[in-house]
């Protein structure tokens, strides 16, 4: 039962604009979604976000049955308001259970134990941290990194405010923030895994695991995501930025299922030894300057799409173009519903920073 609410209104000269970009862009991502025309509803994991029409613009409700799931809410929310009424619609102001604190109940607070370069252009980090257990979940595996400035030796995190925003630190002192898949936790040490592609354009993430040394501090904050579904037969994709998710899968999908992957990097050299269970076949793609990236792994899912679909799923990421492409595809020509796959553009040419 819903335990705690709060509510913000945002001024609008279009509210009708809003929402029909909101909807474009939750069925674009199959998010779940309620819709009566007046009012639009997205269901989370701990609560409930909506957006309704008011006379003077948008009434928000942000539902949940904690302060982790509140929390939550306000800041999918606020993403959207950031997405479709621009960064100077915020800050909102929110009316309800909203509370000052020193942290957001989903950060962590993390200090760099290890570092590892497990190919050319990968390196691992292990990172220690108190009270974990959040982070261990069966579907949610991505962590908001927050990499702070270089040389900063005691670095300032995000906090929530009385009145339910975000009180940020000033810019020379603020962390940037990525996503990032949990390669491995390890509830009992303390430890996180996190693999960072070395991009050859500097961008937060890479710069950070370059230049990191044990005892370096960052932040984590989630977990994020959204898991794949049964199914006995899975066609997997993905290029060196979805490498940490495609070995979890690997390891954890059910034995009695036919898992097909197709995995692409640079050179043979950026290959990276996997656990490949019986059930599992992964053919390595390398691009060598000849393929743009993502297309020809997208093309090896297509060509691989079964003429009965009833039990399938496909998981794939890459580059934003032909990962958006792929998507329509399987929506349109194959009628893969939401709950068949998950197909997520992670980059974009016109921006690799990481």
């Amino acid at each position: 039962m819903t335990a705690l609410s709060c509510d913000a209104t945002l001024t609008l000269t279009d509210a009708n604009d809003f929402q029909s970009r909101l909807r474009a862009f939750l069925d674009e991502y199959d998010v779940e979604y309620r819709d009566d025309g007046e009012r639009i509803a997205i269901e989370l994991p701990g609560g409930e976000a909506t957006f309704k029409k008011s006379r003077v613009g948008l009434h928000m409700k942000a539902e949940a049955a904690s302060r982790d799931g509140l929390e939550t809410q306000r800041a999918v929310i606020e993403h959207y308001v950031t997405l479709f009424a621009g960064d100077n619609a915020l800050p909102l102001h929110w009316h309800g259970d909203v509370v000052a604190a020193p942290t957001f109940a989903n950060f962590r607070e993390m200090r760099v134990t290890r570092v590892e370069d497990i190919s050319p252009s990968m390196r691992r980090l292990t990172l220690t941290g108190e009270d974990l257990a959040r982070f261990d979940h069966p579907e949610e595996w991505h962590v908001r990194l927050h990499l702070p400035p270089e040389g900063l030796a005691e670095p300032q995190w995000p906090r929530p405010t009385a009145a339910g925003g975000t009180h940020w630190p000033p810019a020379e002192k603020r962390a940037e923030v990525r996503y990032y898949t949990v390669r491995r936790l390890d509830l009992a040490r303390g430890e996180v895994e996190i693999d960072f592609l070395l991009h050859e354009a500097p961008g937060p993430g890479g710069n950070f695991a370059r230049r990191a040394r044990p005892g370096d501090l960052c932040g984590m904050a989630g977990p994020f995501g959204r898991g794949v579904t049964q199914a006995s037969h899975y066609l997997i994709g993905g290029d060196e930025t979805a490498l940490p998710a495609i070995a979890r899968l690997l390891e954890t999908l059910p034995a009695s299922a036919r898992v097909e992957a197709w995995i692409e990097v640079e050179t043979p050299a950026d290959e990276l030894e996997l656990t490949i269970p019986d059930h599992c076949r992964v053919t390595w793609c390398h691009r060598q300057g000849e393929w743009a990236p993502s297309e020809r792994i997208a093309e090896a899912v297509i060509a691989a799409m079964p003429a009965v679909c009833d039990d399938l799923f496909v998981w794939f990421s890459g580059e934003a173009e032909p990962t958006h492409a792929l998507r329509r595809r399987l929506k349109q020509e194959f009628r893969l519903h939401k709950g068949q796959h998950l197909v997520t553009g992670y980059w974009r040419r016109d921006n690799e920073d990481a």
